[in-house]
């Protein structure tokens, strides 16, 4: 008790709440305090009372048997040293690969090593036992427990220090946990030896035992029963070590309508009664329930107003979409990034500048399975309907209207070219990604009269295939085709190589490794793709279509490198969370006719198929909920809206979250798994001090989000 004691009240003052952090490492130690207690019972009636200081006489008795457990005791330390080094270092420059083949070779080195620890572990004991046979006797004690001593107090030592420093940020739990037995046995022998005559004065010491136990028993029920505040929630969460993993597992007990939320320690249940009431509910307007447990029971909202007239483009354009996936914004030249003092990013910027560029662009989910359909169907990710929420992969069901079908319904031929998994139909294509382990069937293609996915590869090689140059080849093929026969198209092209993981190419060798490394293979997928982009324009030239061809380039979701974090673990690459990093993406139109601009509104995905068909001069469908952009790109005027995102949870990564980017763009709120986050975006356009507690926005932008 005293050591989970001591440890408990390191974790809760560094993280700021005390009382429940000291309960939850109660909880841990009476666990090990009960099973530690069954083990010495169950040794005491094999080998008798008092078999401990028995055993320790007779180290002292024997010299070679003291030193062989001196040898053991000092190679495990070598062994295990050295292991964990070479561990976290093969981590380090793995990093960036555990998404593909190395993934695995990880996890087999990883295996590996546990044998050559092994190894090491018996060539340092036999050196070390003959080095200690030569030495003589270092105490009268004898040195293997002077050793053990010496080891427990090290490693207690270092244990305080790392926790001073770190705030139980580095270990993972179970090591942090693991303290509570070395600093227990350390405790021990020091109130057996030097303290010992101290503790045989201390009266009632069953007494003080006895009462010290039901009060750690106790606890538990007193800090933890009560609702904390959301300060007190975050931080036991968010900074304890043990923490987030301790509430995640009482929490999964203490589910009282076992709907796969609970209203313990600030759960965000609101109603623990009814099965029907969750944070993954769907919001009912009008029923009296707060369905969803955010913000009360959602209004009826007012019927539409009509949509306001605006000038369509007259001449009869033709459409190109350039999707590329997985890229920021903030890594074009167009943003003002550089590398090493130059663009990675030439074609494009040139291309920008023939454009009209919406600098503040807000992707409406993380990942592609949520991003793509919610921008081609002009509704939020949770609006569409599919055919599971809580899914992995998700079907998009043929009464959502896609963009390609408004076009196919104008007359106009309607293509997509890709190469990836993501796009296989073997039901409007049984011929799609045969020989598949388990074709996707992401039912994306609706409204398409053709879609050329050839030289799509599986999940697994996806991970380190190259596609861009064949989608770009096939693509300027289907450009000559269409210049010569003069149809009227709209086409969707696919440029999946940003995507993680990023492959090395030889004109971009990498330089850097671990995470820095990570980053530079980033940017220079940016730039191998910058290069196709500029194949594609080149075509459109030659071909004589750029003339009446409108382009647009969107990508769907951006790319994290460990700014942030979500449970203790640092996040990377996307899918997880609602940050900036993820959502701010390119969205440029060259339109010809419009002056190039750039334009600093900020706007959503959802807002693109409708300023599409406002400009092929066509209306938008009654299920959409973006807005036309047109005026914007003409320069003229139009009203502030912000922009919101959505988390979607999935078995892979069950956490929820909504977003807000206000309508000035200069501040971004998050609600994620029932806690609130504020960042400002100017003076913090990474997103790392949350300050909820502090703006004096909150209550408004709260209100807001709450609202939509």
């Amino acid at each position: 008790l005293p050591a989970g004691l001591a440890l408990g009240i390191v974790d809760g003052v560094l993280g700021g709440a005390v009382l429940p952090t000291l309960a939850l490492w109660l909880i841990v130690t009476l666990g090990i305090a009960l099973v530690t207690t069954l083990v010495l019972a169950a040794t005491v009636a094999l080998w008798g009372r008092g078999w401990i200081r028995r055993s320790l006489q007779r180290l002292r008795d024997d010299r070679a048997l003291d030193r062989r457990v001196c040898a053991g005791l000092l190679a495990g330390i070598v062994a295990t040293t050295i292991g964990a080094v070479a561990l976290g270092q093969a981590a380090d420059v793995l990093i960036g690969d555990y998404r593909n083949e190395l993934g695995g070779w990880f996890e087999i080195g990883a295996f590996g090593s546990l044998l050559g620890m092994f190894a090491l572990g018996v060539i340092a004991y036999v050196g070390l036992r003959k080095l200690l046979l030569a030495v003589g006797s270092a105490s009268a004690f004898g040195p293997a427990l002077v050793l053990l001593v010496w080891v427990l107090a090290s490693v207690s030592l270092l244990g305080f220090v790392w926790i001073a420093l770190h705030g139980f940020r580095g270990p993972e739990p179970v090591v942090a946990i693991m303290l509570i037995p070395v600093g227990a046995t350390l405790l021990a022998l020091v109130a057996s030896g030097p303290l010992d005559r101290l503790r045989e004065r201390i009266p009632r010491r069953g007494t003080i035992v006895l009462a010290s136990a039901l009060v750690a028993i106790a606890l538990p029920f007193i800090a933890l029963g009560m609702t904390p505040s959301e300060a007190t929630a975050h931080a036991v969460e968010a900074k304890s070590r043990i923490g987030g993993d301790m509430l995640r597992l009482l929490r999964s007990q203490l589910d009282d309508d076992e709907d796969g939320y609970t209203a313990f320690f600030r759960g965000a249940d609101c109603d623990d009664a009814n099965a029907d009431v969750h944070p993954g509910a769907k919001e009912v307007p009008g029923n009296g329930l707060d369905d969803n447990c955010i913000g009360g029971d959602a209004v009826l909202p007012p019927p539409p107003s009509p949509p306001t007239p605006v000038k369509a483009i007259e001449a009869r354009h033709n459409l190109i979409v350039l999707f590329v996936d997985s890229l920021r914004f903030d890594r074009i030249g167009a943003s003002g990034y550089k590398r090493d003092g130059k663009t990675l990013t030439p074609r494009l910027d040139a291309f920008a500048k023939e454009s009209v560029v919406f600098r503040s662009a807000y992707a409406q989910a993380p990942a592609t399975l949520r991003s793509a359909p919610s921008f081609l169907g002009s509704r939020y990710p949770s609006q569409l309907t599919v055919d599971r929420q809580f899914a992995d992969y998700t079907v998009v069901s043929d009464d959502n209207v896609l963009l390609f079908e408004v076009l196919s319904a104008a007359g106009i031929a309607t293509m997509g070219l890709t190469s990836h998994f993501y796009f296989c139909d073997p039901v409007r294509v049984p011929d799609d990604c045969k020989g598949f382990a388990r074709a996707r069937h992401s039912n994306i293609l609706q409204g398409a009269l053709e879609w050329d996915n050839s030289g799509a590869v599986d999940i697994a090689p996806s991970n380190h295939d190259i596609a861009g140059p064949r989608i770009v080849d096939k693509t300027i093929a289907r450009f000559e085709r269409m210049a010569a026969s003069g149809e009227r198209f709209a086409m969707l092209v696919h440029l999946f190589d940003p995507h993680s993981t990023y492959m090395k190419h030889d004109d971009w060798p990498i330089t850097e490794s671990g995470e820095r490394g990570l980053a530079q293979k980033y940017d220079y997928e940016i730039a191998y793709e910058d290069r196709q982009i500029g194949r594609l324009l080149d075509a459109l030239e030659q071909t004589k279509l750029a003339s009446n061809t409108i382009v647009v380039l969107v990508s769907d979701h951006g790319e994290a490198f460990g700014v942030h974090t979500m449970d203790k673990e640092r996040l990377f690459f996307h899918g997880h969370s609602l940050y900036r990093e993820l959502l701010h993406v390119p969205l440029i139109f060259r339109v010809p006719g419009i002056a190039p601009r750039e334009v600093s509104d900020v706007v959503e995905l959802v807002d693109m198929a409708p300023t599409i068909v406002a400009l092929l001069g066509t209306a938008p469908d009654r299920s959409w909920i973006g807005r036309d952009l047109s005026p914007l790109l003409r320069g003229e005027a139009a009203s502030k809206k912000p922009a919101y995102a959505e988390l979607v949870p999935a078995p892979w990564w069950n956490h929820e979250a909504k977003g807000m980017i206000s309508e000035d763009g200069k501040k971004h709120i998050i609600f994620v798994d029932g806690r609130w986050e504020l960042y400002d975006l100017e003076l913090d356009p990474e997103e790392r001090k949350n300050v909820i507690r502090s703006d004096p926005d909150a209550a408004k932008l709260k209100e807001q989000l709450l609202r939509w």
